[in-house]
């Protein structure tokens, strides 16, 4: 089963923290939004369509553009998690000397 989460943020919400506790996608389905990751030296301006795959154990702020800008987090399957144990652990490794990599791709 996967699970996929629905957000809508308000261009006059503070920047709201989330700690990423799985593989999640970071979709945005409205609007514009800034996203900032932790340990990352860059920004991040993510218009409609874009998506951003985020690893284990990131902290990422999120803030709304415009007046309703909606973005989803979705998560691999429980199953694909649990065989990906090994992945995680490594990504969590890497993480603690390495500066984040992730990837953007436009839909």
């Amino acid at each position: 089963m996967r699970e996929i989460r629905t957000f809508e943020l308000d261009g006059r919400d503070a920047p709201t923290r989330s700690v990423i506790d799985r593989p999640q996608t970071l979709r945005v389905t409205r609007g514009q939004i800034w996203l900032t990751i932790e340990g990352s030296a860059d920004d991040h301006w993510l218009d409609a369509g874009a998506s951003v795959e985020l690893m284990p154990y990131t902290t990422i702020w999120v803030s709304g553009t415009t007046d309703a800008s909606w973005f989803s987090m979705a998560s691999d399957s429980t199953r694909a998690s649990a065989r990906r144990l090994g992945e995680i652990v490594r990504a969590w490794f890497a993480r603690r000397t390495t500066w984040p990599r992730i990837a953007i791709s436009k839909a």
